[in-house]
């Protein structure tokens, strides 16, 4: 139903953690594909995304060259998918008919959360990311297509 691509640079405790919470999506179809973006990692996290079968790109461009899929998920490294995501984000796309929406953490109560908001991805028709250059600007990309909608 979608790919996903993970922006990572030595991220190789994240990615496992992230890979993990992404299989039984994979298993129950959602996620057809995952795409690894990195291109200087010095860590162990080329090697995990190779070992999970995951593709590899370089740059946010090559990534959207090589997403098999309409929906395109960006999620980064660090977030913490909770339970339910997919069947949330699978329910999301069916009765919608898949609208951008931000996925990931709530933000927390307090000053520190309002100065460091908790790490977000966002699902987007790959369609509307056509022209999006090299680099990923995942902030730019989530104030674009997101708007508040969470999951």
């Amino acid at each position: 139903m979608l790919s996903v691509i993970i922006p990572t640079l030595n991220s190789e405790r994240e990615l496992a953690n992230l890979l993990g919470r992404l299989v039984p999506a994979a298993v129950d179809g959602l996620v057809a594909q995952v795409i690894v973006l990195d291109g200087k990692s010095t860590d162990g996290t080329l090697e995990i995304a190779e070992d999970a079968g995951a593709d590899l790109a370089s740059t946010f461009a090559s990534a959207l060259a090589i997403t098999r899929r309409d929906w395109v998920l960006i999620l980064p490294a660090d977030l913490r998918l909770r339970s339910g995501w997919d069947g949330a984000l699978g329910g999301h796309l069916t009765a919608r008919g898949g609208s951008a929406l931000v996925l990931g953490e709530r933000d927390g109560e307090g000053l520190l959360a309002r100065l460091r908001p908790a790490p977000s991805g966002l699902l987007v028709a790959k369609s509307a990311l056509r022209g999006a250059g090299a680099a990923l600007d995942l902030v730019a990309l989530r104030r674009k297509h997101g708007g508040r909608t969470r999951l």
